[in-house]
């Protein structure tokens, strides 16, 4: 790497950072010669994986009685759900388990674009980030089909429909609905 002489004199002279320093030197690519091809397959259905779903029980029971529950850290207070394993702020297992509501709002949204298998023509459905009421995190869910995706936006409230057949999973959760929102702002937003 080639350096300016004076490197010191521009360093006190500016009163630069070491690091806006360096962007400022000539920056040049090292040549690497290859040394090594090792040609292999891997077979990753060989492997086996173990996913303990212990801590996830009380969840999926309270899934088949059309409850939501949240996992609560007791260090930090943040309620996961659908439940963590380990608290990603404070590094502590979750041990306490807090009912929630079936209501939230959208946390975040893209667009997707999906064919429609009858018609061939490309239809826009909003994929939603849903936040319960009482939960600290948000999850990726769809709305309800009936639901244009220019009517999403950021804090909608929704509220959870269940599936017909329960099995105790988080498919039980078909999609969300709307609800009606009583936010002052929605009147000015139409003006």
């Amino acid at each position: 790497m080639s350096q300016p002489e004076n490197l010191g004199k521009i360093w006190r002279r500016y009163k630069l950072s070491k690091r806006t320093l360096r962007k400022t030197m000539d920056y040049v690519k090292k040549e690497y010669k290859r040394t090594r091809i090792m040609p292999a397959s891997w077979y990753l259905s060989s492997y086996n994986f173990k996913f303990n779903i212990a801590h996830m029980k009380p969840f999926l029971e309270k899934l088949k009685q059309k409850k939501l529950v949240g996992l609560q850290c007791s260090s930090c207070n943040r309620v996961f759900f659908p439940p963590r394993q380990v608290c990603g702020k404070c590094l502590v297992k979750p041990d306490r388990w807090v009912d929630l509501r079936e209501t939230g709002r959208v946390a975040s949204y893209t667009i997707t674009y999906l064919k429609d298998p009858e018609s061939g023509e490309v239809l826009e459905r909003p994929i939603i980030c849903a936040q319960l009421d009482g939960a600290d995190t948000s999850y990726p869910a769809t709305l309800s089909p009936d639901v244009e995706f220019k009517d999403t936006y950021i804090g909608m409230p929704i509220k959870v429909h269940w599936a017909e057949d329960i099995s105790g999973g988080m498919m039980d959760i078909e999609y969300y609905d709307l609800t009606e929102d009583d936010a002052k702002d929605l009147e000015l937003r139409k003006e």
